[in-house]
């Protein structure tokens, strides 16, 4: 498997797979304006304008949002959107400075990856320093892309949009009377300890995988903690997992006084690891089973699909895939999906893999709680890698 840790820019092709779009000239249009088109001060789509934020009820699709909403709701939209505005102005400073040595730290990253040697034992004391760089770098990219995003995609997820997918139809919410108590229940995070307690069949300790540190892909062999293992081995059996996975129901809040049957894992936006606005959204959610559910929703087409995916109890990694696209699976750790930024691994069919950034975002508070956008931590997970798949 050829070696790809973090690629300054994805094929056309590699693009057409995220959005499940066709080749031809409906793959072209969509890719017109791919991830590695958009430069760090472009608005990542066409609903979010140039120039200062507007509030939700100049956007466009305020009426459609708004629409038979209590004023509760509109309440929570408002206090989202100050929240919003308090955390870019207080982090516009550093959010300019990423932005100003953004190419001086990566390539900074990227030479110190050249020889790959380094990053197969963990004791070095530059394994550790490099891994603190890698991490303060991840967790300022994670801000700005939380920044460009901000409030803009709050429609996406809700109980409304659960409701108006063309594949919920009969888990929807809309004109059923079947609102759940948060109409942002999809965007609740998970903590470790909540997982493990809810997934049958667990183990104790969370296992992080932190691609291009304590597992590397290269060539035709993965190093998982210093011991190489053939790629083939470790990779083919969790896209195989994907692959054949059915495709579950929408995840759905539990009925009152009935045990959930879905956690909701949140809401991450997908984005390279260098540069580039979030190219789609992704909620996911897990069973009792460890079966993955959730959705997608493009930035750049507005394209709505399903996801279907297992978690592989053993190793506890996960993988999924986007409606009936079996040619791009995507891969992480379970214990990463409890974090705010994690690298996920990508891979095309069963011969390429690249790194890419999840960033969680952040929940709309609680209807009566108060607002506030919480902090990216640097500090990187602690590392115990997992072996591979079971058979």
């Amino acid at each position: 498997m050829p070696s790809a840790q973090r690629p300054s820019a994805p094929a056309r092709n590699d693009v057409g797979n995220f959005l499940g779009v066709a080749g031809g000239v409906a793959a072209g249009s969509a890719l017109a304006n791919t991830a590695a088109q958009h430069s760090a001060n472009r608005e990542p789509a066409t609903q979010r304008p140039a120039g200062p934020a507007l509030r939700p009820e100049q956007r466009a699709d305020w009426a459609a949002r708004s629409q038979n909403r209590n004023p509760q709701w509109q309440e929570r939209v408002e206090n989202r959107n100050t929240a919003w505005n308090n955390w870019q102005h207080k982090n516009q400073e550093r959010l300019n400075s990423f932005q100003q040595t953004r190419d001086q730290r990566w390539t900074s990253l990227e030479t110190a990856q050249q020889n790959r040697q380094n990053w197969r034992n963990q004791n070095r004391p530059d394994w550790q320093q490099h891994r603190g760089e890698l991490w303060g770098y991840r967790a300022d990219r994670a801000d700005e892309i939380r920044g460009r995003a901000r409030d803009y995609y709050d429609g996406y997820f809700d109980d409304r949009w659960w409701g108006r997918c063309t594949w919920g139809y009969g888990y929807g919410y809309v004109g059923f009377g079947n609102y759940p108590a948060n109409p942002w229940w999809w965007w609740t995070p998970a903590k470790w300890l909540a997982v493990r307690g809810f997934i049958n069949g667990i183990a104790s300790d969370p296992y992080y995988i932190d691609y291009g540190m304590n597992v590397i892909y290269d060539d035709d062999t993965v190093y998982v903690d210093d011991q190489p293992v053939p790629a083939s081995q470790y990779t083919e059996p969790m896209v195989d997992l994907a692959v054949n996975a059915g495709q579950p129901p929408p995840p759905t809040p539990p009925a009152a006084g009935q045990p959930a049957e879905w956690m909701p894992l949140g809401v991450f936006a997908l984005a390279q690891e260098e540069k580039g606005d979030p190219i789609l959204f992704l909620q996911l959610s897990v069973s009792r089973e460890g079966v993955m559910s959730g959705a997608y929703s493009s930035t750049l087409t507005n394209d709505q699909r399903p996801v279907a995916g297992m978690v592989d109890k053993a190793s506890q990694r996960v993988v999924w895939r986007i409606g009936v696209n079996t040619d791009t699976i995507f891969e992480t750790s379970l214990a990463n999906l409890t974090q705010d930024v994690s690298p996920v691994a990508i891979h095309f069919g069963k011969g390429r893999t690249q790194i890419w950034l999840l960033v969680r975002m952040p929940e709309p508070a609680l209807e009566g709680s108060p607002e506030a956008i919480p902090e990216i931590s640097p500090t990187p997970p602690p590392l115990k890698a997992p072996a591979a798949a079971s058979k």
